[in-house]
């Protein structure tokens, strides 16, 4: 993480210094997880939206450092004569992604730029909300647990390594890829985690 986060504060210092040229991006798009422990996966639903600022290094190359907010969620619900039970995971993250890029033109408007690097993640939260009906008294009850609590195994520091590509045609992006989770997010000796995931979104360049 260190290495990170003093990449990000090098181009941070020389675009602040006005040494390189920066475009900036807004972006948002679908990021669907996948915890898998051991055998078994587990799919979430997942979204973000973030920024960055790519900055020239050289013809057609360039390093975009950013700063993007992502949620993980998932639901499940059982219902019997007796009553329901229904089961809400939710995460939310914030992503550090250094990612460097090479634009293909293939036109005045139209490019397309391949990139590739690693993204540091942390998760600010994470929790399991369960709610139980019951028909007879129509009564419901919640409890809630924290992915993150004093007994928990989880660590909430990840780090990717992201590829895919970008469209751009004139100011707007269309791109996506995939992200492979590289550390064990389970402290457990004996159970080992991984998240890995495809995303697509959508961008303006400013």
């Amino acid at each position: 993480m260190k290495k990170v986060l003093a990449i990000v504060a090098l181009f941070a210092a020389m675009f602040v210094a006005g040494n390189v040229q920066a475009q900036s991006t807004v972006y948002a798009g679908y990021a669907p997880e996948t915890f898998v422990t051991g055998n078994s996966s587990n799919n979430y639903q997942g979204f973000f939206a973030g920024f960055t600022q790519n900055f020239g290094l050289a013809k057609g190359i360039g390093a975009a450092v950013g700063g993007q907010f992502r949620m993980n969620t998932k639901s499940a619900q059982e219902s019997n004569a007796v009553g329901s039970i229904k089961t809400t995971n939710t995460q939310l993250l914030v992503d550090i992604p250094v990612l460097f890029n090479y634009s293909i033109g293939i036109n005045r408007e139209l490019s397309v730029v391949p990139f590739v690097g690693p993204m540091a993640s942390l998760a600010l939260s994470g929790k399991t909300k369960t709610t139980t009906h019951e028909n007879i008294l129509g009564t419901n009850t919640s409890n809630t647990v924290d992915w993150y609590g004093d007994k928990s195994n989880l660590s909430r520091f990840n780090l990717y390594v992201v590829f895919g590509a970008d469209v751009k045609f004139n100011q707007f992006n269309l791109f996506g890829g995939y992200r492979l989770g590289l550390l064990d997010i389970n402290t457990s000796d004996n159970i080992t985690t991984k998240t890995n995931g495809l995303f697509v979104g959508l961008g303006y360049t400013l």
